[in-house]
């Protein structure tokens, strides 16, 4: 019988595995040339351990080669359950948008892994962006379709995807159609918080760490940091994500910017981003209640956000896509 320390290891991208589903075999972390078992068969990952890696730049983990096939074949059957759960759902119809989704994101993930962004990178995510907004141009969201993609949002990637696709449904409600706008929108999303996953700043407050208002504030131009080192990210992307925290009102951050100076499409992802937080924060109530929860705040605090030209049109499509 092999000993433990004759025991050969499989690497595992870290950005293929649920966090939240039960896991069909041990994992290891390597530490010091070591490999130390992390957790066990049926253990999960956990989302705020999983944003912790995120943030430090942790790849992949490690299973034992006897368990490696299994482990793959896990990963596989838990990607196409997802996408046969939203067809499930919302229709055959949307199979196609489901892969893309589950594209996107698997693109999104290893985008947020990567110590550092470089030009490879971005252009690979781009050309998945491009992709998948040339594919709804041509059967664009549904109403329910809308709502089954924001189901999950266990993780900070989850949760930039989420925004994405909120953002560019809302965009392409207020007539937008163009599809360098509607890429620059759906890239602007995907990286508005960045800056958080390299920080710690997660919603989830990963580890010990805590929320400073500073810290806060800086996350947009922190995010810009991240990804002026690689090359190709057009410049409404950087407003997006510099501005989607502004305010109508001049109150946001980071540059305090009022009314027609923030630039439009960042006010869209900042409904799409202000929404799925409501969505997250009242994850444990039945979703047609966060839903409902999530509009009236945006209702609420739409006078002081966000330029009126959105309203009613936004609330009214949000409104429609509420899950039954």
């Amino acid at each position: 019988m092999m000993s433990e320390s004759d025991q050969s290891y499989s690497l595992v991208i870290l950005s293929k595995v649920d966090p939240e589903r039960e896991l069909p075999a041990d994992i290891f972390l390597k530490i010091d040339q070591k490999y130390i078992r992390f957790r066990g068969r049926g253990d999960t990952i956990g989302a705020e351990k999983f944003d912790d890696f995120m943030q430090h730049g942790l790849e992949g983990i490690f299973v034992k080669d006897d368990d490696i096939m299994t482990f793959l074949d896990w990963v596989t059957f838990v990607q196409n359950e997802e996408v046969e759960a939203l067809v499930a759902e919302v229709g055959e119809d949307t199979k196609e948008i489901a892969i893309g989704v589950a594209k996107v994101k698997e693109k999104v993930y290893e985008t947020f892994f990567e110590q550092e962004l470089n030009d490879e990178v971005v252009e690979q995510l781009q050309d998945q962006v491009a992709e998948f907004v040339s594919s709804i141009k041509k059967q664009p969201f549904s109403q329910q379709t809308i709502a089954a993609l924001t189901k999950k949002n266990s993780t900070i990637a989850d949760h930039s995807v989420n925004v994405a696709n909120i953002a560019v449904y809302l965009a392409m409600v207020m007539g937008q159609a163009h599809q360098y706008v509607l890429e620059n929108v759906y890239l602007g999303a995907i990286l508005h918080d960045l800056g958080k996953a390299k920080s710690g700043l997660t919603e989830s407050g990963v580890g010990d760490m805590r929320f400073s208002s500073q810290a806060m504030q800086n996350h947009p131009e922190l995010s810009v940091q991240v990804i002026r080192k690689s090359k190709g990210v057009p410049d409404p992307v950087y407003k997006i994500i510099l501005q989607h925290h502004e305010q109508w009102n001049g109150y946001g951050y980071p540059a305090g910017l009022e009314g027609e100076a923030i630039y439009e499409m960042a006010q869209i992802v900042s409904i799409a981003n202000f929404f799925d937080n409501i969505l997250f924060e009242n994850r444990d109530k039945p979703r047609h209640e966060a839903w409902e929860i999530a509009l009236k705040r945006v209702d609420h605090d739409k006078e002081r956000f966000w330029a009126p030209k959105f309203f009613p049109r936004v609330l009214q499509a949000l409104s429609k896509a509420k899950p039954a």
